[in-house]
């Protein structure tokens, strides 16, 4: 099937045709007063966002370069505990050991978040010297709901607060400087509407004071960047045409409001898992409070390889949806919907997934999973998102 595809996939997402557009202007000079201006107001624009008076450092990766930054910066020789709900939790683990840090995991089930209790427990026993963790692990799509406390229990010991929020900044509940985080990984492409290409690292004072003294890395060693952001330039070549659609991703942003931004995407993952409850899906998260607002994972009981389906979305209908990373595979299906996503087009997922599954024999109520996105339409009209 040809033409424009609806993505709900954990990322990228859908880009809004101004902000594409603002990738097409001629690149610019990036040691250059233009370059300088545009940065400059970018990362402002950025702060905002994010709502952080903290250092903002502007990479040219994916989101896992900013993981990597991290881990590079501030994990050498030093004892890391690490909360693992997931493929990404064990993917920031990684990076910590291969960057020379001590690491002790708090895993749980696939499906299940580590109990507070737990983790507040081998804070107490291990006295890292940073707390790491993934904010939203998309497979299995799971949110860390207590990550404020968690944050406050790492100060108590005096562990730096290291936080992958690359699924989650922008789309979910997150207060930088209140919360007590040192560093903060995120990224273009997921709940800021950006295209891929730049990741972000955001650094408290305390973190500034903290840089390890020989970060393994050349590339991503933020003590470069931060001498280089003093004159309000990357010292590497940065996708200067990238940084364009950015701004006017994060002015769309602060258009709508930041709040409201937020209010869009808790409430819509709320009704769409009770939509796709409604055809028969199964929420792979066990605890309400503990699935993830900006990617949605489901079971379907008495199909174990979901693969077909997604094939179906993508052939028949121009829908691309994900399965699971690692051990999950196909045992899962996952829906991204971060970003603007129209209202015409979660009926079009809805409608489409329930004709799927009534294919293969199941009760899918599709007018009961309609009848329920209603409820977005007063939202929808309020923020005017069409």
């Amino acid at each position: 099937m040809s033409g424009r595809r609806l993505l709900f996939i954990p990322g990228p997402v859908g880009v809004e045709e101004d902000v594409l557009l603002e990738s097409a202007k001629p690149p610019i000079n990036h040691r250059g007063r233009e370059f300088h201006a545009l940065l400059d107001e970018t990362l402002g624009l950025l702060k905002r966002v994010l709502r952080t008076r903290n250092e903002v450092v502007l990479l040219t990766s994916s989101g896992t370069g900013a993981v990597e930054a991290l881990a590079a910066n501030f994990g050498p020789r030093r004892r890391v505990l690490v909360v693992n709900a997931g493929e990404f939790g064990g993917r920031l683990a990684e990076a910590l050991r291969v960057h020379g840090a001590q690491v002790v995991e708090v895993a749980s089930e696939l499906g299940t978040l580590p109990s507070l209790e737990g983790v507040l427990e081998k804070i107490e026993a291990v006295k890292p010297e940073v707390v790491a963790f993934v904010y939203n692990d998309t497979s299995p799509g799971i949110r860390v709901s207590y990550a404020r406390e968690l944050c406050r229990a790492a100060k108590e010991v005096g562990a730096l607060v290291l936080v992958d929020a690359v699924s989650a900044a922008g789309g979910d509940e997150l207060d930088v400087d209140s919360w007590g985080v040192d560093g903060l990984a995120t990224a273009s492409q997921k709940c800021l509407a950006a295209p891929p290409g730049l990741s972000f690292v955001v650094l408290s004072e305390e973190a500034l004071g903290r840089l390890v003294e020989r970060p393994t890395t050349v590339y991503f060693d933020l003590r470069r960047y931060l001498d280089y952001l003093k004159r309000r330039e990357t010292p590497f070549t940065p996708a200067v045409t990238l940084v364009y659609a950015l701004r006017r991703a994060l002015q769309r942003i602060l258009e709508v409001g930041v709040d409201s931004w937020i209010r869009l995407h808790v409430e819509r993952a709320a009704v769409l898992y009770s939509a796709f409850e409604s055809l028969g899906l199964v929420p792979f998260v066990r605890r309400e409070e503990h699935r993830s607002r900006t990617v949605l994972s489901f079971t379907l009981p008495g199909q174990r390889d979901l693969g077909e389906i997604r094939r179906s979305l993508s052939e028949n209908y121009g829908i691309e949806a994900a399965g699971g990373l690692g051990a999950l595979g196909d045992r899962i299906i996952r829906f991204g919907v971060m970003g603007p996503v129209k209202y015409s087009e979660l009926v079009a997922l809805v409608t489409a997934v329930g004709l799927e599954l009534r294919r293969r024999g199941v009760e899918a109520d599709v007018e009961a999973a309609l009848s329920k996105l209603e409820k977005l339409k007063g939202l929808y009209e309020a923020l005017r998102i069409r």
